[in-house]
């Protein structure tokens, strides 16, 4: 009972109340989670091991915040204890400081036992743990397997062929005027109003390159959008070359002095969405699809879309999470805002 005294002093209050709010300023200003040698990159070599050091990296984990949560958590305990006869009869007081006992409780769970971290996976992939924030792996008590990744369009890409000639005009050489833009399809022909000859759009390759048997597709990724086109009239035997990426090459022959720039036009992006299987010793459990405002949850994990490859659509990145805090938090929350209308309430009669 000695200890009561010391632990409820308004000046170990304000002490700790002083410290966490510093806490609370490093852990903002200093960016979270990052690696030794970025540290080192924003503070020097000798600042970036002073912050990896006093975990000025992972403030709300680490062991002198976890002391100052404990600290907090006494210090409320013995103010309730020293005053409890006042207490008793005053029941917001005490819910205001059972809720303030409890967020500090919920802060001590976070630092120890909340994780987090990024899943990575491709379609038909399955794993069973993820990469946490310092990098290092973390097993779940269960696996996951992407079984499909998908992306929603406002609209869907466009391909657009436009016309243009050089102009006569000697005050403006070097100049061209667009004679007209036609909006094309593969397989199909792009008639031109102007003296541009038709085009017959034969085939699209997404990601164009020159394997052995002639040009061919890497994948479905537009990395290099191109398009194999026949010029109406030409008299060439072989189709010509339109390549987004590269307008000023002149893949067409016999033109009659018009060029034709091919223009790629993505799809908007309007969600992307990963179905996902849980799994427990190889045995499904249930599936779920996910996207950016809809996790899933699983054994106290929350799963998140957070991202995918533009170079590689089977590929999709997903937060993880799990903090058993929430509970503590959340219910502290309720406790202090109860206690503080009850008083509130008393004082207004």
């Amino acid at each position: 009972m000695k200890l009561i005294k010391p632990l409820s002093s308004i000046k170990f209050f304000f002490v700790l109340s002083g410290l966490m709010l510093a806490a609370f300023i490093i852990g903002g200003v200093v960016p979270q989670g990052e690696s030794h040698q970025a540290y080192q990159e924003m503070f020097g070599p000798i600042g970036g091991n002073w912050v990896v050091y006093l975990r000025f990296n992972n403030v709300f984990s680490s062991f002198w915040f976890l002391a100052l949560m404990a600290g907090g958590f006494l210090n409320m305990l013995a103010c309730t204890v020293r005053q409890w006869k006042v207490l008793k009869l005053r029941p917001g007081v005490f819910l205001s400081h059972l809720g303030i006992m409890l967020m500090f409780v919920g802060g001590a769970v976070h630092g120890i036992f909340s994780v987090r971290g990024t899943l990575a996976l491709e379609t038909g992939q399955t794993e069973s743990e993820f990469a946490g924030d310092a990098g290092t792996p973390v097993a779940m008590p269960f696996s996951v397997q992407l079984k499909d990744f998908n992306i929603v369009y406002y609209d869907q890409e466009k391909h657009f062929i436009h016309a243009l000639k050089k102009r006569e005009d000697p005050g403006h050489e070097g100049g061209e005027d667009l004679l007209e833009s036609v909006e094309v399809q593969p397989g199909t022909e792009a008639h031109f109003k102007s003296e541009a000859a038709d085009i017959t759009v034969l085939k699209f390759y997404p990601s164009f390159t020159i394997g052995d048997a002639g040009p061919v597709s890497l994948s479905e990724d537009r990395e290099n959008p191109a398009l194999a086109v026949k010029i109406a009239g030409s008299k060439a035997a072989k189709p010509s070359y339109l390549f987004a990426n590269h307008p000023d090459f002149h893949g067409v022959s016999d033109t009659g002095g018009v060029r034709y720039v091919y223009e790629y036009r993505p799809g908007r992006v309007k969600q992307f969405e990963s179905r996902l299987a849980f799994l427990e010793d190889g045995v499904e459990k249930f599936e779920k699809l996910i996207n950016v405002n809809s996790p899933a949850s699983f054994k106290g994990y929350r799963l998140y879309q957070s991202g995918y490859d533009p170079k590689n659509l089977s590929f999709s990145s997903i937060q993880i999470s799990k903090d058993p805090s929430v509970i503590f938090i959340y219910s502290g929350f309720a406790a202090l805002m109860l206690g503080l209308t009850m008083e509130f309430w008393k004082e207004m009669k």
